[in-house]
């Protein structure tokens, strides 16, 4: 852990050294990451796939506040799904616009988790989010957790009813009739809402969130670590014995190696953000005119990194030293 804390500072004075540089290549990257990851699971627009306009995008991306990353990000998926259905791309508009109307005019800053959200998925740790958000952000971040949430199903509905989809919407632009295209539309809405697997994910993500923060936020000794362990094995019953109630199809064995690998990124989240020394807990009290305060005081682990004394040795004076004492 001490190892860990002093890469942890290091990496801290680095990035404050280098702040100019290296935000706008980690946002780069994260923002490549992103775009590849639209480009293999959706990839219909053949201009927008394309590898110099993702990176052009990403590199633009880099130099751009978070909040108008995540809205150009959502946009490009729009425009990407428009490539395959005219009515699905105007289903996840109007979600879009929702999300807009709702939550980016308050906290803009927790969208990130609508772009996190689909990137855990499809890396296979998707249970870690819920866990940084409860520890992190808070209730607050239920909104977008949610949203991210419907936003992968719809990319996940799409990779799994692409014929469906396609053969809706070809029937209803072939016939150019306003009653097919929202027969088509109508249709499409269907086919996410009938997913129940994204219904138990959102709420085992909601619950997880809250009892995460609520544990975390209690003034006990490794509130944090404990906070985490009740976290992922909740999250981890609710999808398990959730998933076998609502007759979902899915990999026991995938949910509980993803709870695992979940859990240690969490801990390891937590060590790095939150590393205090419970040994040294101070209790304290004072008054003023009208309360009585009752303090309890944990003081952070701070670690500096070992500075290296380089000793030099002159070679020629201790020849020279040698010379000497044999006279």
């Amino acid at each position: 852990m001490l190892e860990m804390l002093k890469i942890k500072e290091k990496a801290k004075n680095i990035y404050a050294d280098h702040e100019f540089i290296l935000k706008p290549v980690l946002q780069f990257i994260f923002c490549l990451v992103g775009l590849i990851l639209l480009k293999n699971n959706i990839g219909y627009d053949p201009i927008v796939n394309l590898w110099p306009v993702i990176i052009i995008i990403a590199i633009a991306m880099a130099f751009l506040p978070r909040s108008l990353d995540v809205v150009i990000y959502v946009g490009i998926m729009i425009l990407d799904i428009y490539a395959l259905s005219l009515e699905l791309a105007l289903v996840l508009l109007m979600l879009v616009l929702i999300m807009l109307v709702l939550f980016f005019r308050f906290t803009p800053q927790q969208g990130v988790f609508i772009v996190l959200i689909p990137i855990a998925f499809f890396l296979k740790v998707p249970y870690v989010i819920p866990l940084a958000a409860g520890l992190v952000c808070g209730p607050i971040a239920i909104v977008s957790v949610t949203f991210g949430t419907i936003v992968y199903y719809i990319l996940d509905v799409v990779s799994k009813n692409e014929t469906i989809i396609g053969n809706l919407s070809n029937k209803a632009t072939s016939t150019q009739a306003s009653t097919d295209t929202m027969s088509a539309v109508n249709s499409i809405i269907n086919i996410i809402t009938s997913n129940k697997e994204m219904y138990l994910t959102i709420i085992a993500f909601v619950i997880t969130i809250a009892i995460v923060y609520a544990i975390k936020r209690r003034a006990i000794d490794h509130a944090w670590e404990i906070a985490i362990v009740v976290g992922s094995l909740l999250n981890l019953i609710i999808m398990i014995v959730g998933g076998l109630a609502l007759g979902i199809k899915f990999s026991v064995l995938f949910v509980v190696i993803s709870s695992v690998a979940s859990f240690i990124i969490a801990y390891f989240l937590q060590a790095l953000i939150f590393s205090v020394d419970y040994s040294r807990t101070e209790n304290t009290q004072f008054e003023d005119d009208e309360y009585y305060y009752y303090v309890r005081a944990v003081p952070k682990i701070s670690v500096t990194a070992p500075e290296l004394n380089v000793k030099r040795i002159n070679a020629q004076r201790r020849k020279k030293v040698a010379v000497t004492r044999k006279k």
